[in-house]
């Protein structure tokens, strides 16, 4: 039963990373999912005990959690676009943007309330629809939209005021439900 789950685990997390080569806007769900699994699913899980016991801090926890899944996205992204797509450049602020308000999405979230996905993913499936909606609210939300991006610079400062909130929130918060 343990090596089934384990085997399970190591073709998942296989399929993830190959994922994570393919170009293309299917890239965001694969980048949404590896955010959910670092750091926010040992907070939900209640698996941070055996972390915290170990002679790292929380912030470089959170720090290290953060650059493993960033340096994934960065490498699979470098890969994939030597071996795919060499006729555009790689996007990798695009996707740093999309993973850092993500990450602090869902740390947030697992935190606060112990579940994991709900929110995020309704924030996301919100996004995506935004064009929908109407003209108007998605020329406002997309200005900042973590998904499309159409001012970069004010994109990357919500992202990074969202992990920024759940730094503090992780480090400085002891209210654990682990």
């Amino acid at each position: 039963m343990i090596c089934e789950t384990s085997g399970r685990k190591r073709a998942v997390g296989l399929f993830l990373i190959f994922a994570l080569m393919i170009p293309g806007s299917m890239k965001f769900l694969f980048i949404f999912a590896l955010s959910a699994k670092l750091l926010p699913s040992m907070v939900a899980d209640k698996k941070m005990r055996f972390f915290l016991s170990l002679p790292f801090s929380r912030t470089e926890l959170f720090i290290y959690s953060f650059l493993l899944g960033f340096s994934l996205i960065f490498a699979t992204t470098a890969i994939g676009w030597s071996l795919f797509d060499r006729s555009s450049s790689p996007e990798f602020l695009k996707y740093f943007i999309f993973y850092a308000f993500y990450f602090g999405l869902t740390l947030i979230y697992a935190l606060k309330i112990g579940l994991m996905m709900l929110l995020p993913m309704l924030v996301l499936l919100f996004d995506l629809v935004s064009p929908f909606v109407t003209s108007e609210f998605f020329a406002i939300s997309s200005q900042f939209s973590p998904i499309y991006q159409q001012n970069q610079q004010l994109s990357l400062a919500v992202s990074l005021a969202v992990l920024a909130i759940s730094y503090v929130m992780f480090v400085f918060g002891r209210g654990e439900k682990w």
